[in-house]
Parts: structure tokens; sequence; C-alpha cells
């Protein structure tokens, strides 16, 4: 069982890369030549917009899936700093299901609102895209983000550690003179 969510963990990070780094450079393509068009050249095409917003946001919610794995999500983690140590692993799991819970219910909802939107068969004004395809990002990547609580809640019921050490933290707050930036 390990070796196979270890294999749906590095699957699931190369697609990741891959979508991040693909999207990212395309949208940096899409938005330079956006840029040249109108400022050098006075015209550009009236896609470009919405596409290199596509882009962009699909690659941030896939950076957001490769947060959870590399645990650097935001947060506030004050609370579990001023309990005892003993608590710090039961409110980390409690947390991962409460975060797989929320990514369940927009997957439920992403997926409801994109099959509502094929139903109607539009598509959008401006990039020509079906309105359908451009939901689609919302299940795949909340799919992902499931994918990756429930990697962490196995590797936590094996006894593995999932989340930063306190002493990182202290270590990397140190390093940025206290501020977390």
């Amino acid at each position: 069982m390990k070796r196979l969510v270890s294999f749906v963990d590095r699957g699931l990070g190369s697609i990741e890369f891959a979508v991040i780094a693909t999207f990212s450079l395309a949208a940096l393509a899409i938005g330079t030549a956006q840029v040249v068009m109108r400022y050098l050249f006075n015209t550009g095409f009236h896609w470009t917009e919405a596409v290199f917003v596509l882009l962009t946001v699909s690659a941030m919610l896939f950076g957001g899936s490769r947060a959870v794995r590399d645990d650097a999500h935001v947060r506030v983690d004050l609370i579990p700093q001023l309990l005892p140590r003993r608590t710090r692993k039961p409110l980390r799991i409690l947390r991962y299901i409460v975060s797989l819970a929320l990514v369940a219910v927009y997957f439920r909802a992403g997926l409801g609102y994109m099959g509502f939107t094929w139903g109607m068969g539009i598509a959008d004004p401006s990039s020509g895209l079906p309105i359908w395809f451009i939901y689609l990002i919302v299940p795949v990547t909340m799919g992902a983000f499931a994918i990756r609580y429930v990697i962490l809640l196995l590797r936590e019921a094996w006894g593995e550690e999932t989340g930063r050490s306190e002493s990182d933290e202290a270590a990397e707050a140190a390093r940025h003179g206290g501020s977390g930036t």
C-alpha cells in the first residue's frame, strides 16, 4: 500500500510540475505577445486575455495542490504553538480532515456547475472556449487536492511525520528576521 501511495504521490507531482510549468510559460508568452501587440502595433487578439487568465488561474490552482504536498500553505499556526506538543498531531489530522471535506464540497460543486454549463452548450464570447471546459479546472484541481489530503492522512496513520516541524518553522522565521516572509 505504501508503494502505491508513493507511486501516486510521485505521479501526481510530475503532472503538477508539468501543468504548472507549461501553463505558466504559455501564459507568459501570451501575456508578453499581448502587451507587445497592443503597445507596439496597436492591435491584438480578442481571445488572449481570457486564455491568459485561464492558464494563470489553472497553474496557480495546481500550485495549491503542490503546496499541500510540500506543506507550504499559508496558515495561522499560533494555536498549535501554544498547545502542548502531544496535541499537535491530532490538530494536524483534524486540519487534513476538514480540508479534505472542504475540497470535496468544491469538487462536487465544480462538477455540478460544469455539468450545468455543459447542458447549456454555450461558449465564452472572447475565447470561444466552451464554458464547461473553463470550469473543468475546479473539479480537476480539487480532485488533486483531495488526493493530496488522503495521502497525508494515510501517512499520518502509518506514523510518518507529515507537517513541518516546529524547529523547521522557527529556523525559517529566524532566517527571515521573524517576519515569516
